[in-house]
């Protein structure tokens, strides 16, 4: 036996697992795999470096953090010193099965109108929301995500982006009674725009879940997002414009105004991102917000755009404070100067309708493009990282489906 128990320390592979770098390249489901197995490499697999790991995968590439202004902001981290060694196998899993882009912007955005401090700490009851890495990976990556970090995004009144999930397979948000059901990855018409964009890990969302009157209902009839990330922002934007200071700017304009820029933003990819725009989502393929602000900013900005048919709404909206010794009769563009310059990048060839007064000209002027949808087209900006908000309280829009 002490002989055996020698041979099994001097094992002649041991020496593999002892590089830092090596260590990180092994996936979760080998590090299980060999504790299992190979009993004589359990110390090297311990909680000391399974926490170690840990947070380098926090940190890492994938990890949720975003870029703001050129530094690094952490978006989330786990209360890990008292993890045993179950609880971190479990949270390394959670990190490592796959990217926390999705759930970080939502962080971020939660962050900016105040519903969560940043970075989230998570703890073992984050984790042990799942049963198991088998429950964890049984539902999309985002949603599966959306259950550890929801209830850390805690509304004013109380309530919480909190996700339940049943046995019989139905999921729930922020209330967990009836009428709350989130239907995910539900049939869409062939052709349909959330359809044809479709992701497998952020599946499209149907739920009747609105904020109204000062408090969570269900709308008479549901509505269709193109992913749980999407179904997520829309709700902090929902609520917040309802309890916050707001000032906005409406302006209805032809879709094909400006090159047809706007046409371009209700029509293309829903997870496309917009130049100048740190966040979009959309709802029903119908309305599109782009959010304008992040976390180095006193204030939340967006724009909501609405589809009228051959026209849009454009709505600008911000809790940026007003220019001191500005009536409050002046146009917006000098009241909210930062606002409106941000809007500007944005909206492109838009922006001089919205906040210039300049005119609409015939719109056949603008449909130039063999494309078919615009001058604008090209426009579309897929180099530059945005995703999300809204508030489509100040377009009125939510009257229309409640």
């Amino acid at each position: 036996m002490q002989q055996q128990q020698h041979q099994e320390q001097q094992h002649p592979f041991a020496y593999i697992f002892l590089g830092r770098l090596t260590w990180y390249l092994l996936s979760i489901v080998d590090v299980v795999q060999l504790r299992a197995t190979c009993t004589w490499l359990r110390g090297l697999f311990g909680a000391p470096q399974l926490r170690d790991r840990l947070r380098h995968s926090v940190g890492s590439q994938a990890g949720p953090r975003r870029a703001v202004n050129g530094q690094q902001v952490q978006l989330l981290r786990f209360d890990d010193d008292q993890f045993g060694v179950r609880d971190l196998l479990a949270a390394v899993c959670v990190m490592e099965e796959g990217s926390w882009v999705e759930i970080g912007v939502v962080i971020e955005l939660a962050g900016q109108c105040g519903y969560c401090e940043l970075p989230v700490i998570l703890t073992s009851d984050d984790i042990n929301t799942h049963a198991n890495k088998t429950a964890y990976m049984s539902a999309p990556r985002v949603f599966a995500q959306l259950m550890v970090v929801g209830r850390h995004v805690k509304f004013s009144d109380n309530s919480c982006l909190q996700i339940f999930r049943h046995a019989n397979g139905e999921v729930r948000a922020i209330k967990d009674e009836p009428g709350f059901q989130l239907d995910i990855d539900p049939p869409l018409l062939v052709g349909h725009l959330y359809q044809r964009n479709r992701l497998e890990h952020d599946p499209p969302v149907r739920s009747g879940i609105n904020y109204n009157g000062g408090r969570w209902v269900s709308s008479f009839i549901p509505f269709e997002y193109p992913s749980m990330s999407s179904f997520a922002k829309r709700v902090i934007l929902r609520h917040f414009p309802q309890t916050h200071q707001i000032n906005s700017t409406l302006t209805t304009l032809h879709r094909r105004v400006g090159g047809g820029r706007l046409d371009g933003l209700l029509t293309q990819s829903p997870h496309t991102p917009v130049a100048g725009c740190t966040i979009t989502f959309s709802r029903d393929g119908r309305v599109r917000w782009l959010v304008l602000t992040n976390s180095s900013h006193t204030f939340v900005a967006w724009i909501l755009i609405e589809d009228q048919t051959d026209n849009a709404w454009v709505d600008v909206v911000t809790t940026e404070v007003p220019l001191a010794g500005v009536s409050e009769n002046a146009p917006f563009k000098d009241r909210f100067l930062v606002t409106t310059q941000l809007a500007r990048v944005a909206l492109g060839a838009v922006a001089p309708y919205v906040f210039d007064g300049q005119v609409q000209q015939q719109q056949q002027d603008d449909d130039s493009d063999d494309d078919g949808h615009g001058g604008g087209w090209d426009d579309m900006d897929d180099d530059s990282e945005g995703e999300d908000s809204g508030g489509e309280d100040a377009a009125a829009e939510e009257e229309s489906g409640d």
